[in-house]
């Protein structure tokens, strides 16, 4: 490597030469990497360069830092897009508007294949989290874990980790604006917009599960006006 590259750049080089070497190698997640100074040495470049570069794939959650062990491959995840999204939000809290549109049109457009592979045992977790939500009608407990484990049964049964996770990055984007879209609302409304959708599910009806789906957006797409960021 060019020892006349300024340290930025470098450290650069060196993390894009890392990413290919996972990738040639053919590396799982858990695998090992080579320890810092053997890295080192085969790319001619300081101690302080490998750390720069370990800690920025550490950032993007492709290396995994083990205090003492070293370097390992970390299972693929979009937690770092999840923590530059929440963190983005606070800059500009009418992105969640645009975020929660995204979700909407995934949601209502992948329902009908939900109703066609929920199995019984979905169902089943569904009612327990129904049955749970009730029973905090007269509490003041928040409901957006209920909300959330919800949505993320109804779409395991597309088999599709991605697409969960996706959902994942709407709930910590919605962790970082509920406050200022006045805390929870009404947990009987909510029961009742979600009730709704379980009890299509549960007829097998995807066109009427998908209209209920939409219903239940309402209620957030009505605190989002004038929320902050947001226009009147």
């Amino acid at each position: 490597m060019d020892a006349n590259l300024r340290r930025p750049v470098l450290s650069e080089a060196v993390r894009k030469h890392i990413q290919r070497y996972i990738l040639e190698k053919k590396l799982k997640p858990g695998d090992s990497l080579p320890p810092e100074a053997q890295l080192a040495a085969d790319l001619g470049v300081g101690r302080s360069s490998i750390r720069e570069a370990m800690k920025s794939l550490q950032s993007l959650g492709i290396v995994r830092v083990q205090r003492g062990e070293g370097f390992f491959v970390r299972k693929w995840n979009l937690d770092p897009v999840l923590e530059t999204l929440s963190y983005g939000i606070c800059f500009n809290p009418a992105a969640f508007r645009e975020l929660l549109q995204i979700r909407i049109w995934l949601e209502s457009a992948t329902i009908g294949e939900v109703v066609e592979r929920i199995t019984p045992d979905d169902i089943a977790q569904l009612d327990a989290i129904m049955q749970a939500w009730k029973a905090r009608a007269n509490s003041n407990a928040g409901f957006a874990d209920l909300d959330e484990q919800f949505h993320n049964v109804l779409y395991q049964s597309l088999e599709n980790d991605t697409f969960v996770s996706l959902l994942r990055v709407f709930w910590r984007a919605f962790e970082t604006v509920n406050d200022d879209l006045g805390g929870d609302v009404s947990l009987g409304i909510e029961y009742e917009a979600h009730y709704a959708i379980f009890e299509a599910i549960k007829r097998r009806d995807p066109v009427l599960a998908r209209e209920k789906l939409l219903a239940s957006f309402m209620n957030l797409t009505d605190r989002l006006h004038g929320a902050p960021g947001e226009p009147e």
